[in-house]
């Protein structure tokens, strides 16, 4: 095989990237438990905390990977999972998602503290909410410090890179767009918790897709995710009921 066409993003590689992702959440959650439970023996460790942690070794061992596979891969194959400047003036492409992100938090809003509450539903938080109201009532600055780099910096570019770069790009190469943009939002909202959040997700990552779609670049793409949970950071630490 030439390495013209190892360079090559097919859907198979995208559905890759996905098992190693869940491979890697698994290996990492198995070596955090063990981890925990030999060095600090004396101690029972809460479940918020091996969770930051298992998520964190996760997130740096998938980048890494990726790394890797992009070093081997060469140069040629960066622009086919986005690795490239805008399609559209940067200024612009800052206002789309500026305007993006406006629009899906205010509709994430409606969801969670209008919408569900209508049903009985309401005061419902993600994962992500609960590890963080935990580390900042529980923690101290080396927990926050970790699940902030999970939230700003590791956890954006991971699932960006996985779920944007390599499975939607390699999802358009056969079929449409707005297929791809579909069928990649269906797989990133089934790795998130809990259920009834999902049309929030799924609103997520339609319009982040759509802006990897519109740029053509997946900074754009980590850029509207960090600026995201950036968002939810600062609702965290003021203390505002709308976390998600």
């Amino acid at each position: 095989m030439s390495d013209e066409k190892k360079s090559q993003l097919t859907i198979k590689r995208g559905i890759l990237a996905i098992v190693a992702m869940y491979a890697c959440q698994l290996l990492a959650g198995i070596i955090t438990s063990y981890a925990f439970k030999f060095f600090v023996p004396s101690k029972t460790v809460p479940i918020e905390i091996i969770g930051v942690s298992s998520a964190l070794l996760s997130g740096i061992m998938i980048l890494l990977l990726f790394w890797w596979d992009l070093k081997r891969s060469g140069k040629s194959f960066y622009p086919q999972i986005g690795l490239q400047a805008s399609k559209i003036k940067n200024n612009k492409a800052v206002l789309l998602v500026i305007a993006a992100l406006v629009s899906t938090h205010v509709l994430a809003w409606i969801y969670r503290s209008v919408i569900l509450p209508s049903f009985d539903e309401g005061g419902i938080i993600a994962g992500g909410s609960k590890m963080f109201s935990f580390i900042q009532e529980n923690g101290g600055v080396l927990e926050m410090s970790g699940f902030l780099l999970l939230a700003l910096i590791v956890g954006p570019i991971m699932e960006e890179v996985v779920f944007r770069g390599y499975l939607q790009s390699s999802l358009t190469k056969r079929i449409p767009a707005w297929a791809a943009i579909l069928i990649t939002s269906v797989v990133f909202t089934a790795g998130h918790s809990p259920m009834i959040l999902w049309p929030m997700y799924f609103l997520f990552s339609i319009t982040w897709g759509y802006i990897y779609l519109k740029t053509g670049s997946l900074k754009m793409a980590i850029l509207i995710h960090v600026l995201s949970n950036l968002f939810y950071a600062v609702v965290g630490f003021a203390g505002w009921d709308i976390l998600a």
